[in-house]
This record gives C-alpha cells, structure tokens and sequence, in this order.
C-alpha cells in the first residue's frame, strides 16, 4: 500500500528538474569519492526488491560529479545528485514520495557515504 501511495504521488514529479525544486529528503557531506557513492548508490537501487517491480536506474555523469534515478513501472520514484567537493562530495537525494516508516533507498545512500 506504502509503494502505491508512493507511486501515485510520485507521478506529480515526473522530472529530475522538478525534484530538485523540492526540499532533498536527505543532505549531507561525506569524504568518499563522488564516482564511487554514484556506483555504489545504482548497485543499491537496482538490488531492491519491490515485490511486483522491477526498478530502473540511470546513473550518469553531470558538470559537477553525477545523477543516479529510479525509476519503477516508469514513474521517477528516487534522485541523488552527487557533487564533487573536496575533499569529497555532497550528497542530495530526492524523492515525491511521502513514505511513512524508514525509505530503503535513503537508506542505501547513507551506507554507500559511510563505507570504505
């Protein structure tokens, strides 16, 4: 039902550009190289099991590091941009979504900024 709800108030947002008009649901600084969070961000997304979905993710470079999206039955459910900084990068992760309870992509985000 979470995932439903989700999907329907997600297809308002249906542009990376519109997502970035919103608040991030998730804003933090790490030391770890962009290209290496970005990697490790589109190995989570594409690893999560959506029961009756399969997701999409793009992972692309930008002018100032990179754009990982997720997509799931077309509707843009995820964003983080990436930006190089130094040393490191800042993270900031988007989503249309009103999830009540703890959301499984944010989540792969703040292990992919902590690990080594």
């Amino acid at each position: 039902m979470v995932l439903s709800m989700a999907l329907v108030i997600a297809s308002c947002a249906a542009t990376p550009q519109k997502l970035r008009s919103s608040k991030p649901v998730l804003e933090q600084g790490s030391i770890q190289d962009p290209d290496y969070i970005a990697t490790c961000i589109a190995d989570g997304w594409e690893n999560m099991d959506y029961i009756i979905y399969s997701p999409v993710v793009s992972y692309r470079p930008t002018s100032s590091g990179y754009e990982v999206t997720q997509y799931i039955d077309g509707t843009l459910t995820h964003l983080a941009d990436i930006e190089n900084t130094q040393p490191g990068s800042e993270v900031k992760v988007y989503t249309p979504s009103l999830n009540v309870g703890e959301d499984s992509a944010v989540s792969i985000v703040e292990r992919c900024m902590l690990e080594n």
